[in-house]
């Protein structure tokens, strides 16, 4: 998956994950749509690691821990419904991930 410059794609990926549990794909579009999501999310990944961490938000040095974790450690449990809380559980911390990994300053000293 190549994302769009405004990424579109990746917010699309992402909303397909975000879908109610009677919308979502069968099992092999599960498995799909993990593969597309850890693909869409490796290399944000590697760019939010890369600011130091007295510079990043909580918000993505929490998401930088959870997405080591669930890449690594895959779905929790057995079967179709394991596998779908996993691809949302991907979803969510990818959308973290896009999120401004700096603080950013308010001006006021």
């Amino acid at each position: 998956m190549n994302p769009n410059p405004d990424g579109t794609d990746v917010q699309r990926l992402i909303g397909r994950a975000l879908v109610p549990y009677s919308e979502r794909p069968d099992a092999a579009g599960v498995a799909r749509l993990v593969d597309e999501l850890i693909t869409a999310g490796e290399a944000l990944h590697a760019e939010v690691a890369a600011v130091t961490a007295d510079r990043r938000t909580e918000r993505a040095g929490s998401a930088l821990a959870e997405w080591a974790y669930f890449v690594d450690a895959g779905p929790t449990g057995r079967g179709d419904h394991a596998n779908w809380n996993h691809a949302r559980t991907l979803a969510r911390i990818r959308r973290s991930l896009a999120a401004p990994p700096v603080e950013r300053s308010s001006g006021v000293l």
